[in-house]
């Protein structure tokens, strides 16, 4: 099992069916070719509570401007996404899939490599006849991993103070175990901060 497959799992099993998960309902895009300039605006569901927002950002390009606009969007509620970055974005057609004598409706897979504070890569894969919801999805898949890493990381945090207060052994054994496969996400050490923070007020 990779990394981010344990992970995957361990904030599935923390985070018990309250995990974020966002859909695509559409995006409008404009872009200026002669200053590199682009515009993205994607109205994104809650899949939990069917709550629609709209996220807007400004890039390169598609990848970097919803990126850009879902770093604007969550970075301040979830800290650990300003130490993530891109290390590598492929696309691969597959000319099977064309049903039109043209193939120009082949189904394109998008791989994206995210890079976390400690240099450790993260694959994020999307596949359709739709280059750019391919390339949406991945992003956005990559930031709800992120996201609900440090939501679980935070969850486990505080229930091994608490346990560390009762002096639960057993469970401080167990809620140290799960952090130690959480902080392989990426930096908590803002995120820590926080909690201390908001504990003090």
């Amino acid at each position: 099992m990779s990394h981010k497959d344990a992970i995957a799992k361990l904030v599935a099993e923390v985070l018990d069916g309250t995990e974020l998960r966002l859909r695509v309902d559409s995006y409008t895009l404009e872009e200026n070719l002669e200053l590199g300039v682009a515009k993205i605006s994607c109205t994104v569901r809650n899949d939990k509570n069917g709550e629609r927002q709209v996220i807007s950002g400004e890039g390169v390009g598609i990848v970097d401007a919803f990126f850009n606009g879902l770093i604007v969007r969550y970075s301040s509620q979830y800290p650990s996404l300003t130490t993530i970055r891109f290390a590598d974005f492929q696309i691969k057609a597959n000319v099977d899939t064309g049903r039109h004598a043209a193939r120009s409706d082949m189904a394109a897979g998008v791989t994206l490599r995210v890079l976390n504070s400690d240099g450790r890569d993260f694959i994020f894969t999307h596949g359709s006849p739709s280059l750019t919801l391919s390339s949406i999805m991945c992003v956005l898949q990559a930031v709800e991993f992120f996201i609900n890493s440090e939501r679980a990381f935070v969850d486990v945090y505080r229930a091994l103070q608490h346990a560390r207060n009762e002096n639960r052994a057993d469970s401080i054994q167990r809620y140290t175990a799960q952090l130690s496969t959480l902080v392989e996400a990426t930096s908590y050490s803002e995120v820590i901060e926080q909690i201390k923070r908001s504990e003090l007020r």
